[in-house]
């Protein structure tokens, strides 16, 4: 998967601008009206963050809604989504490969569910986001300390140029933090298993999930593969009979077993400079959606954007 250095900046751009297609629908309990308000439809960035679209979410539904709190909160077969997660990385674990575009969720503004999600208060997705960053950039030069002594200025700069896609910002910023010029042969990796159908049945019992640092100088090639990766981290295969069924996907691309990820991290890493592995069943062996529709048929070529790779 070596690409030229020429086409790096294309990709790269294509990844800081996909979106996921969402359908939201305000949950029954919440609303006042006959008739309920009209779904809204809105695109949400890959690399960002679910919050980013309570804005729009309140102001369309905002006036249907009970006397209470605003608190947003999304849900998607009767569970409640990780807002932490990036929300393409959210798409692809969840619900991408199994056809059914856009991603239907249910948007809540009250009852909280605090006992299934982390707090989400005044400016929690940035922080979490640059604690993910601090995690990376030990990764990527045995110190944090570049993301830790940022300004406060430095931090909303580079913050927006997340919120606003806009990639050659926002690496001009990174370059001056070093992480674009990693002092250690490692990347940090993040990977997300789903082996069962996601339902209120199982929920989040049925996604395993690990965090890796891998070496890129290994002597064992097999090392800086997603099949390596999987092995070590969760024990899980994707050859043979054992790996039978499942796909692995980066930033809604499928990748081979064999793939090397040092290959693949410069081009697909999330704003977080974490590279999300997701491992899912095959969409050719996973149920489809209702309606019965091939992925083909109903989901974005996403894999069109990254011939390159």
């Amino acid at each position: 998967m070596e690409t030229s250095s020429a086409m790096a900046p294309d990709i790269q751009r294509e990844h800081w601008r996909g979106s996921v297609a969402l359908k939201l629908e305000l949950h029954p309990d919440e609303v006042t009206t006959v008739p309920p308000p009209e779904p809204l439809f809105v695109l949400a960035p890959r690399l960002g963050y679910l919050p980013q679209v309570a804005e729009q979410a309140l102001e369309h539904f905002g006036s249907v809604l009970p006397p209470g709190e605003d608190e947003v909160w999304f849900e998607y077969q009767g569970v409640p989504l990780k807002w932490h997660i990036p929300t393409g990385s959210l798409f692809d674990l969840l619900a991408g490969g199994r056809g059914g575009y856009p991603w239907c969720l249910t948007v809540h503004f009250r009852s909280y569910p605090r006992d299934a999600l982390q707090p989400l208060e005044g400016d929690g997705v940035q922080a979490s986001y640059f604690n993910s960053l601090k995690e990376a950039a030990y990764v990527l030069t045995g110190s944090s300390s570049s993301v830790m002594t940022l300004t406060k200025a430095s931090q909303q700069e580079l913050w927006q140029n997340v919120l606003e896609a806009k990639d050659e910002e926002f690496f001009s910023n990174l370059s001056k933090m070093d992480l674009t010029r990693p002092t250690r042969s490692r990347i940090p990796v993040r990977v997300y298993c789903r082996e069962k159908v996601f339902d209120s049945f199982t929920g989040w019992k049925s996604v395993e999930y690990a965090s890796k640092s891998v070496v890129l100088d290994s002597e064992d090639a097999e090392d800086l593969t997603p099949r390596g990766v999987l092995q070590r981290c969760l024990g899980v295969a994707l050859d043979g009979e054992a790996g039978s069924g499942r796909e692995v996907v980066a930033a809604g691309v499928e990748l081979e077993s064999d793939t090397n990820l040092a290959n693949v991290y410069p081009h697909l890493k999330n704003a977080d400079m974490w590279l999300y592995l997701v491992v899912r069943p095959s969409s050719r062996a996973e149920p489809l959606s209702k309606g019965g529709k091939n992925v083909e048929d109903n989901e974005p070529q996403t894999k069109s954007l990254y011939k390159a790779l």
